[in-house]
């Protein structure tokens, strides 16, 4: 499914970095179309998510708001201001809503997926994408190039050795900043397959920098980030 899905992306697909062409605040469709299907979604999420063990760690509507935070404080910090943060916030938030059109069962395993079970699990960045697609397919407006384009794109990698192996010149900002956000609060949240690895703040961020780097992340926006979970950390202790 993933392999038949790389040929779909058009230019048109995704936006071309950080979206200051419209105010979500403001804007009618926002307001009137995108919002109402962001909420509803996000409950259908909340609800898929009370169908699963009561012992799990990873709690996928949680996970969204938190990613969503966090790229809003993040895209504050680096002064692209609050238009541009805001817009991003209400996109993130459903990035992961494919989750919930797929099996319970695959999401909760003792061991790390890998293989088709990992493929599997991936597909959710098609299926939310085609959702969208099949809701909005009369509105034209970037908002919606906005969703598609994080839902679509958050496990790309800078190596172009990510999901659907999309190589860096062709990953917005916008994508790039979630991918960085969305794995780090992945890592940040104990699974069975962690074992004792080190998941406190400091911990995920040094794995991220010296393991992963410039591979995976765009470092410039990478030590944005870090700077703002640092600053977070130091204000906590």
């Amino acid at each position: 499914m993933l392999e038949s899905f790389k040929n779909f992306r058009t230019r048109s697909d995704y936006c071309t970095d950080w979206p200051d062409s419209f105010d979500f605040k403001t804007d009618e469709i926002c307001q009137n179309k995108f919002k109402p299907f962001i909420e509803q979604q996000l409950e259908e999420l909340k609800a898929y998510d009370a169908q699963r063990p009561d012992n799990i760690t990873y709690v996928f509507h949680e996970h969204a708001e938190r990613v969503a935070n966090n790229v809003k404080k993040t895209c504050l910090h680096m002064g692209l201001g609050d238009k541009v943060a805001n817009n991003i916030y209400w996109a993130v938030l459903i990035h992961d809503i494919g989750k919930k059109e797929l099996s319970i069962n695959i999401w909760d395993t003792v061991d790390k997926p890998t293989g088709e079970l990992k493929e599997l699990r991936r597909t959710h960045t098609v299926i939310a994408t085609k959702l969208v697609q099949e809701r909005f397919k009369d509105i034209d407006h970037p908002f919606k190039n906005l969703i598609i384009d994080i839902m679509l794109h958050h496990h790309e990698q800078m190596d172009g050795k990510g999901t659907l192996g999309i190589p860096a010149a062709e990953l917005s900002a916008p994508v790039r900043l979630c991918a960085i956000i969305e794995a780090y609060d992945g890592w940040q949240i104990w699974r069975p397959h962690y074992g004792d690895r080190d998941i406190s703040n400091a911990g995920v961020i040094k794995r991220m920098r010296e393991e992963k780097g410039a591979a995976i992340f765009d470092m410039e926006l990478f030590e944005a980030f870090a700077e703002v979970k640092i600053k977070e950390y130091e204000k906590d202790k």
